[in-house]
């Protein structure tokens, strides 16, 4: 049986008032199961029935486009599920993982108030590359939003005509030089936000398989 107080309680110490305020726990249909407090209740249940209707529509679309044969394997058919869907808007970011089939982890993160106008959807099924990608080098994107901390970031620029394979090793040892915090902070705050839910997530799963829970679907409850 699901201990609601206890993973309430879980949340609400892994909040933060600027990087990710709020947290909650749901099914795909929207009931919600445990969340961060303080809250208000109607504006997070508000919230939860707008994740739904995301969630299902990526969850169809995504299993029509990666659709495969009835004879697929055990791990081609895992490949095809939706885990996480990532949705960055301007004045926040929401991430939505599957801890179990009939179970949600949402993460609401803040993001810098100089973010652009910016609405940005990308789901990953099981095994997919993480996003966004923890080593900044992986990508040759604009920039990702940085934490307002003026000195915590080493950035690095590249002199007119320098090769950018050679600006990548720069960049590269750059990064070998700094803490972990550091590399947090430089790779943006959806990392972090991304980070705190993986550790999250794996936390509470590793608990409801050493304990043998399975969320029921919502045809369960009343």
């Amino acid at each position: 049986m699901l201990n609601a107080l206890k993973l309430s309680e879980l949340l609400a110490k892994n909040v933060d008032p600027q990087l990710y305020p709020r947290m909650f726990v749901m099914s795909p249909n929207g009931t919600l199961m445990a969340y961060s407090t303080p809250v208000d209740i109607k504006d997070l249940r508000d919230q939860a029935a707008l994740i739904s209707m995301a969630w299902k529509e990526h969850e169809a679309t995504f299993q029509a486009k990666h659709s495969k044969p009835s004879n697929q394997s055990e791990f081609e058919e895992s490949s095809s599920i939706l885990e996480t869907l990532t949705i960055e808007f301007q004045h926040n970011n929401i991430i939505i993982r599957a801890i179990q089939p009939k179970l949600l982890l949402v993460l609401v993160g803040g993001v810098p108030p100089s973010r652009r106008t910016i609405f940005k959807v990308t789901t990953e099924a099981y095994g997919d590359p993480r996003y966004p990608p923890i080593d900044p080098l992986e990508s040759d994107s604009a920039p990702p939003d940085q934490l307002p901390q003026g000195d915590s970031s080493a950035e690095s620029s590249l002199p007119a005509g320098e090769d950018h394979n050679e600006g990548k090793k720069k960049a590269a040892s750059i990064m070998s030089h700094m803490s972990q915090r550091e590399k947090d902070i430089k790779v943006g705050v959806l990392h972090i936000q991304r980070k705190k839910l993986d550790a999250l997530t794996a936390f509470i799963r590793e608990d409801f398989d050493s304990k043998g829970f399975v969320m029921p679907d919502d045809s369960s409850f009343p």
